[in-house]
Formats: C-alpha cells, structure tokens, sequence
C-alpha cells in the first residue's frame, strides 16, 4: 500500500499556525511581486475566489470580505514543510518528497494493519506535532493514493482508505475524469471526445486503446487505477530535471548593474541546491524576459546556455559564469521584467572528472563553499554571499504583505510569557 499525504491549503496553513485568531476568516496568499492568488482558505474558496486570480481583478472582493492578504513566506513554507516530512518518515522505510506540501510513503508489513486506525494516527500526530491539518489517501498504487487523497478533501475527511475493489469502485463512478492525477488538459479534451466523464468511465477503457491514443503514460494510469503500480517511490533527487532559480522585479529594470546583481543570487541559490543533493552542474542557462503582457514595451527573450569547463558546485565559479554570460545576452533599451539561471547536465559531484592539465583549484572551491554554508547556517542565510550579489536589492519582488518568519529568524520567533 502506498499513502498520499499533503497539507490542507498549505501556505494559509502555515500562516493562520501562527496568527490562530485569522481562522475563519477570508485568506489568500499571493505570488511573486503580490500578483495573484495561489492559495485561499476555505472560506476565501466559499465566496468564489479561484487560483491564479490577478490581485489587482479581486481587490475589491478581497476588501468587501474584509480578507487578510500575505506575501508567499518562502522561508516559513520550506521550513514548515520540513517538519511534516520530518514527522512522515517515521512511518514509513522509503518517503519520496513530491512537493512542498505533498509526499508519498510506501507502507509494509500491512496484513494485520488496520489501515483506517493507521491512516488516523498519521494526521493526528501530524497535527499534534506540527500544528498542520494534513489528509491522507491510502492506496495500491501512486494514482489510487492520489485520487483517495482528493475524494477524502471532497469529502470533508482526514483520510480515506481504498484498499478493495469496492471502494475504489465507489469513488470512481463519480470522481471526475478531470481531477484525476496526470490528465492534464490535452488528455481531458481527447478523453471527453470519447465521452469519458469519470475516473470509472476511464478505467472501462480496453488498455490497447489507451495506450494508442494516450501513449505509454496514460496507460501507466489506467493500470494504476486498475491497483497495478507502474509507479516507484524514489528516495533521491531526479538529477534529469535540473535545477533553476527565477525571480521577477518588483518594476522595470533597464540596467545591466542591477540585473547582474540578481542573477548572481540565482547563481548563488542554484549553487547551494547543488550543494545541498551532492550534485555539480556541466551546463548553466541564463535568460531575460521583457513582460509579454505589456504590448506597448518591445519584447525580448534572450537566453544563453553555457557548458561549464568543469563540473562544479561553486557559488563563486558558477556566478562568475553566469555573470558573464548575461552580459552577452543583454542589450540596453529593453525594460527586463525576469531573470533566471538553470543547471543542467547534474551529475553526483563524486563522479566529477577533471583535466590533468587543468589549473583549478578544486579543494579550494571545495573550502570556501563549505565555510559559506557553515556561516549562513549558522547566522541566516546570506550573511555571507558572493559580492556580486550586491547589497541595497532595490530590484527585489514585492512583498508588501509579507508576515514573520517565525521559524527560521531569531528575530521574528514566537514570544510566550
């Protein structure tokens, strides 16, 4: 059997943990640059507030609710989120992070578990110890896990088990086809061609023709709602994907200092995630982006991608790249909305292959990065950064909302009498 487990409205979970008095009330957190809703509580939903609403279009909802509006805590999310997978492990052999919010557990040894006891006591002790509202979905399989997850939140549940036949029957005659994890919208538009309107109507589908007309991923899906795993929990990162940081400014940017000074902090950031899984980078994308929504501006996306000499993981190394590479690809005249670094061709940095007659200095890179991690983990991050990043980021997203980060600033911590 394998669980699905996430956070129920995760972000305004987070922040309303801790301002308890701000429970039943409308709350919405925003994106980057506070501009639009990407999670609501319940009773944000109740009036009709959807993801992805513009700020600017909801505004005077937001103000007729009397809502209270917060800026994405990124700090506070990442670091709430590692308590919850913290509290997971400990219920599991093998946990697999799928999100911020979400993870899968594989459970063994469960013919004598009473499986809806065992579900309860996850989100109990979840709740307990870390103040988080979580639902868990039990399942065969990845996407029977998944589906037993979202028919317990329409349901109003904490958990839901599908461990027979029956059950899954039950709640696939009505769960909609378009709910289901991995139809995206091209498969729901060639699924509905087909009048397939539920979960169960797809999964009376001859697996040939799934496969002929979804390729070999919808049929994964239809073996998996069939309790058939095609799935398998991964414990590692999946270097294939690569690692990026974006960020959009808070207005305009026209000069190329400033520009430099936030690609090197995506230079930065992307080096410690490095860092962070053990990995070295081969290949670095760096790329501009004017705001395609703003048609009296002229447009321009240019991006550059840059094979490294030698593997690194290097703060220094990789922002002196990435530096030099966005000053081949800008060009002044342009209002630049973003910009972002990427990392490709990953491998696990005791792989990394070096040239004999190369001059650098490995151990070196190796000392300073690790003396960095060591000094912002122990006074905050960015205490000590590459100077390229700057000092006065007057470029930095809005965050006019932006609440306490109660959990990771010495600052900000909760103070009890």
């Amino acid at each position: 059997m394998f669980a699905h487990v996430d956070i129920n409205n995760c972000y305004v979970s987070c922040e309303t943990l801790f301002q308890p008095q701000l429970k039943g009330r409308v709350v919405v957190v925003l994106s980057n640059n506070d501009g639009c809703v990407i999670a609501r509580s319940n009773e944000a939903k109740a009036i009709g507030l959807k993801m992805g609403d513009a700020e600017f279009m909801v505004r005077k909802v937001l103000k007729e609710h009397d809502a209270v509006i917060f800026s994405s805590n990124y700090a506070l999310y990442a670091d709430m989120s590692a308590r919850l997978m913290n509290n997971l492990a400990r219920y599991t052999y093998t946990l697999m992070v799928y999100s911020i919010d979400e993870a899968f557990m594989a459970l063994a040894d469960t013919q004598d578990l009473d499986l809806d006891k065992h579900a309860q006591m996850i989100s109990e002790n979840v709740m307990h110890d870390t103040g988080l509202a979580i639902t868990v979905g039990l399942g065969p399989t990845f996407a029977l896990a998944k589906l037993a997850n979202k028919a317990a939140k329409k349901q109003g549940l904490s958990y839901l088990v599908l461990d027979t036949e029956a059950k899954v029957h039950e709640v696939t005659k009505t769960f909609p086809i378009e709910d289901v994890w991995g139809v995206g919208r091209a498969y729901y538009d060639k699924l509905r061609e087909h009048k397939i309107e539920t979960a169960e109507d797809f999964r009376q589908l001859k697996p040939d023709f799934v496969r002929q007309q979804m390729t070999v991923q919808g049929w994964r899906l239809h073996q998996e709602l069939w309790g058939k795993p095609c799935n398998i929990i991964r414990d590692v990162a999946d270097r294939s994907k690569g690692i990026e940081s974006s960020q959009s400014f808070n207005t305009y940017q026209t000069q190329l200092e400033k520009i430099e000074e936030a690609t090197a902090m995506h230079a930065g950031t992307v080096a410690l995630k490095l860092r962070q899984q053990k990995s070295m980078t081969l290949m670095l994308t760096i790329y501009l982006r004017t705001n395609k929504h703003n048609v009296k501006h002229d447009q321009h996306y240019p991006s550059i991608t840059v094979k490294v000499p030698l593997a690194t993981n290097s703060a220094q190394e990789i922002t002196r790249i990435c530096v030099q590479a966005l000053r081949a690809i800008w060009q002044p005249g342009y209002n630049y909305l973003k910009t972002g670094v990427r990392a490709t061709g990953i491998i696990p940095a005791g792989e990394a292959q070096y040239n004999l007659f190369s001059n650098y200095e490995n151990s070196r890179q190796t000392k300073l990065s690790g003396l960095m991690d060591e000094i912002n983990a122990r006074y905050g991050r960015g205490a000590l950064r590459v100077a390229a990043e700057g000092y006065d980021k007057t470029w930095k997203m809005k965050q006019e909302y932006l609440s306490k980060q109660y959990t990771t600033n010495w600052n900000d911590i909760v103070v009890t009498r």
